[in-house]
């Protein structure tokens, strides 16, 4: 019986190991866009920065020229 379930116990471990290998693989970044050691993904770096930058000092001057009424 102990046998029994080491077999499908092993049998499980092998399905998800080989179900895990035939996952597609993520695509990898270019080296001028990877993230410092240690570092994930939500720290923007590179491009990412370029643009969030670019997008943050359009809303800025946007939200500057807009005519605000104080109360």
């Amino acid at each position: 019986m102990m046998l029994v379930v080491l077999g499908v116990v092993a049998l499980i471990g092998l399905a998800a190991h080989v179900a895990r290998e035939l996952q597609p693989r993520r695509p990898q970044l270019p080296d001028d866009d990877c993230p410092p050691p240690g570092l994930s993904r939500l720290v923007p770096v590179g491009r990412q920065v370029d643009v969030e930058c670019r997008d943050g000092l359009a809303a800025l001057e946007l939200w500057l020229a807009t005519r605000r009424v104080r109360p």
